[in-house]
């Protein structure tokens, strides 16, 4: 559980950063719409990595403890949430660009699996 937590640690700083580009990006780019689409999708796409941490957590604690029980992985919560910020992106398309909003939501993954590939590489070394 240490090396996932630590793991965990080091992705949400490399989100952490690229959040901040991103609205650095989204203060002196003209193309703000874009941009706020991308920080709608990278924030929807934190909520979700979180939820999924907590989750693998309570799932490690249950297989620890045979008597407590895991009540899901909260898939229903994560895709509702990514629904909800393309349903907001549709509606309000002078506020937040679809495009801007899909690309943030692969945020965390993304960078959870390069995360992963370069660890794997240094290990490899």
């Amino acid at each position: 559980m240490d090396q996932f937590a630590s793991s965990i640690k080091q992705v949400s700083r490399y989100i952490f950063i690229l959040f901040t580009g991103v609205v650095l990006l989204w203060l002196f780019m003209p193309q703000r719409v874009f941009f706020q689409g991308l920080i709608l999708g990278m924030l929807v796409s934190m909520i979700n990595g979180f939820v999924l941490y907590v989750k693998t957590l309570q799932a490690g604690e249950a297989a620890l403890n045979p008597g407590k029980r895991l009540r899901g992985v909260g898939m229903l919560p994560r895709f509702l949430l990514a629904g909800f910020a393309v349903y907001v992106s549709f509606r309000l398309p002078h506020m937040f660009s679809f495009y801007g909003v899909v690309i943030g939501l692969m945020t965390v993954p993304i960078v959870t699996l390069l995360s992963a590939i370069s660890q794997y590489l240094l290990i490899k070394k």
